[in-house]
């Protein structure tokens, strides 16, 4: 298939890894653990939680450990978990930089439902030969998986296009639309295993008759570029990319406010909203945006970076002033939020012990937040002066006023002199 599409063979041996597991399934489970303790792109499995992996025995199925692989991330992200895959299965064969063709899940739902029923699909799937022969047993265990609660047939059938491309047509909704426009095959009915069988079996013989040189890897590319065409562009430097250009490792939902500006300089909205489940990398998120916001870049020049490299500046923003980071409660009050009324004792001036009350109004972490994001500006509007509302001035007398010894060393110098000295 050219080198386009090195992700078939190696995503077919790690396949062929997993398979070896179907008898030792907790084994798996404490591979992959321990994998995620140092590796923070799969974190969003929370394998500390007790009240997830407790209730699956301790198990993962096969299609959640490749779905790592498969997020709306970077390549380089992507790239770095076939790593981690390759040496942890001993896989030989070469660790894919691009991944063309493969239509990216969902952040927020980034493992499957059903340890033991995805498993048996697995299983199935691995056994199905390259002519897509399926075997009896396909439908209902199929059936089987798309019954359990955030299983949909799309979500599926990508999974199983992980294993098997040559076999299995994603349908998500962007391979739908594309399906329907070039070999007119309406699939929005498509809702059991009976019903994805005869679709298959239909759009084959569509392809044979309109494009036979063309599988399912090269038209769920197509079908994502076609979707994405600002993301094929030259400029972009890979037009065969089906990954989505947002964030979401991390990964979180954002509205684009940027279409009309450059990739390299932009200005954000005022308010943006990252939103998801625990675990789907807001935080992680935040970070890129506040690099961004400081540096006037688009967020999609910041994610191309090595987030060790973003970090690093976004540490250094925040210790400089230029970021805050705080964490709102539900147990929190008004007066915590905004401001509230705090008792003071006052000594009397003598130093007696016995001592008054007064109050005293101290602002809340919201507001003190939005205190220090306040800088005054010049008449012209333009010309940030970088100080805090509130700020503390210190006068420094360089000896005497007007032009002297002292002041004209410090200042040819670039440094400043404190005390007296001879």
């Amino acid at each position: 298939m050219g080198d386009n599409y090195q992700w078939e063979t190696f995503y077919t041996d790690l396949a062929q890894k997993l398979l070896e597991y179907r008898d030792r399934r907790s084994e798996l489970f404490d591979v992959i653990r321990g994998l995620a303790k140092d590796q923070p792109l799969m974190n969003y499995f929370h394998f500390e939680r007790e009240d997830w992996w407790g209730s699956q025995d301790h198990q993962i199925d096969p299609f959640s450990v490749m779905a790592a692989m498969n997020r709306g991330t970077t390549d380089e992200n992507r790239t770095a978990i076939a790593k981690l895959y390759a040496k942890a299965f001993d896989i030989t064969s070469t660790v894919p930089t691009e991944f063309v063709g493969i239509p990216v899940l969902d952040n927020r739902k980034s493992f499957f439902a059903g340890v033991n029923e995805m498993w048996e699909l697995f299983i199935i799937a691995m056994n199905v030969p390259q002519d897509g022969q399926l075997p009896s047993n396909f439908e209902d265990s199929f059936n089987s998986v798309i019954s359990l609660s955030g299983n949909g047939i799309g979500m599926v059938s990508m999974a199983l296009f992980w294993v098997r491309p040559h076999v299995f047509m994603p349908l998500e909704t962007t391979s739908r639309g594309y399906i329907a426009k070039h070999y007119d095959i309406d699939t929005t009915g498509i809702r059991k295993a009976s019903q994805y069988v005869q679709f298959l079996s239909d759009f084959r013989d569509k392809i044979v008759t309109q494009t036979p040189e063309l599988g399912f890897p090269e038209l769920s590319q197509k079908a994502w570029v076609e979707f994405n065409q600002h993301d094929a562009s030259p400029s972009q430097g890979n037009v065969a990319t089906t990954t989505p250009k947002k964030n979401l490792e991390d990964a979180a939902d954002v509205p684009n406010n940027n279409t009309d500006k450059t990739p390299t300089e932009t200005e954000m909205g005022k308010n943006i909203i990252l939103y998801g489940t625990p675990g789907t990398g807001k935080t992680y998120s935040t970070m890129q945006y506040a690099v961004a916001i400081i540096e006037h870049k688009d967020i999609s020049v910041i994610q191309q970076e090595q987030y060790s490299d973003v970090f690093a500046r976004y540490r250094r923003y925040k210790e400089a002033g230029l970021i805050a980071f705080t964490t709102f409660h539900q147990s929190m009050g008004y007066e915590e939020f905004i401001e509230g009324i705090r008792p003071v004792l006052d000594d009397d001036e003598t130093g007696e012990s016995h001592s008054e009350i007064s109050y005293e109004i101290h602002d809340g972490i919201f507001k003190e937040f939005c205190n220090k994001a306040g800088a005054p500006i010049s008449k012209s509007g333009n010309d940030d002066l970088g100080l805090n509302k509130n700020p503390r001035v210190w006068k420094v007398s360089l000896e005497n006023t007007g032009d002297n010894g002292t002041r004209t060393e410090c200042l040819a110098n670039g440094h400043i002199r404190i005390a007296w000295d001879e």
